[in-house]
């Protein structure tokens, strides 16, 4: 009789420590398993920063381009009228600057000065 209880409750600890190892696992499983969704919403999320983050940089170098083309459009007209102006009127001996070329001046020097601030 005592054999028999003695196999009995080496039976039921048997089973209560495979239930126990059993439980273990499978919440050893399912921790791995919530760990690689995270994982796997953190590189999503990584994603979606870079592809926001090129987007807006794709943006600033249209802007930057549009920006150059304007100014390499409007560098040589500058030039051109500055050079008329200083071929027709050259400057006099004594270096006095008349209306018409001091406009020229600071027309071309304002342009320059709002082209290289846009």
């Amino acid at each position: 009789m005592i054999a028999l209880l003695t196999n009995r409750y080496i039976l039921i600890v048997l089973a209560m420590v495979a239930g126990m190892s059993g439980l273990w696992g499978y919440g050893k499983y399912q921790f791995h398993v919530g760990y690689q969704a995270a994982e796997n919403i953190r590189h999503l999320a990584d994603l979606e920063s870079f592809k926001s983050e090129s987007i807006r940089l794709q943006g600033l170098s249209q802007n930057l381009e549009t920006q150059l083309t304007a100014l390499r459009e409007a560098q040589p007209k500058i030039i051109e009228r500055y050079n008329r102006v200083v071929i027709e009127k050259p400057l006099p001996s004594d270096c006095i600057i008349d209306a018409d070329r001091l406009r020229e001046l600071n027309s071309a020097i304002s342009r320059a000065n709002s082209s290289k601030l846009n």
